[in-house]
């Protein structure tokens, strides 16, 4: 058996520790995006990715992480057609919203005047080759 070591050990300090990886997960959970919170706790984007592909525990927090800031986000997400169309809302302001949209867009559909329903049919003359001032033999020469 080893003795325990009593000196530092030798290396690159670890920058991303645990108190740092409970802030990062902290300000995702709060809604911030992964850029954002990462530059909130003072590191690099890509240290949690890189962490997050070696650590399965620390990956699973991540992804429990995004998954909440994603809720919060659109919770706080303000109610309107857009909220009805891409996040599935079904609240009153929401429907009521789209509702209008949806009117305003058929309103203005309507006023466009008709447009010619067939296709018109334009005949081409077939087109004629380039006369070229160059003769073959002139291009036989020259090779």
């Amino acid at each position: 058996m080893t003795p325990p070591r009593t000196r530092p050990r030798r290396g690159r300090p670890a920058v991303f520790n645990d108190a740092m990886q409970t802030r990062y997960l902290d300000a995702i959970t709060a809604g911030m995006r992964l850029g954002e919170a990462a530059q909130h706790v003072g590191i690099h984007s890509n240290v949690p990715a890189r962490l997050a592909r070696k650590d399965q525990e620390f990956a699973t927090r991540l992804a429990d992480a995004r998954a909440a800031g994603r809720k919060t986000r659109a919770d706080n997400r303000p109610h309107g057609e857009a909220h009805y169309n891409n996040d599935d809302c079904r609240h009153p302001d929401c429907a009521a919203a789209a509702r209008k949209g949806r009117a305003r867009r058929r309103a203005t559909t309507a006023r466009q005047p008709d447009r010619e329903q067939h296709a018109t049919i334009h005949d081409l003359d077939p087109p004629t080759p380039p006369k070229s001032p160059i003769s073959l033999p002139l291009l036989l020469k020259a090779s």
